[in-house]
């Protein structure tokens, strides 16, 4: 289970969905976080690798 900005993130949901459980991103930021991460949308949660977490992790805490 990927957790980010201290929300644990379902690990069934796609990529672009899950991130939407973070308070203050909804699905354009989704998308927009996950273009930039380099990380394909339809990726499931649990299948996130932990490069791919990271890269999501510092997009967040940089830009957003």
């Amino acid at each position: 289970m990927a957790r980010i900005v201290g929300v644990d993130l379902p690990k069934n949901k796609r990529g672009e969905i899950g991130l939407t459980y973070i308070y203050g991103i909804g699905p354009h930021f989704s998308s927009t976080i996950l273009a930039a991460a380099k990380v394909e949308p339809t990726t499931r949660v649990k299948d996130l690798t932990e490069a791919e977490e990271q890269r999501i992790r510092e997009l967040i805490d940089s830009d957003y």
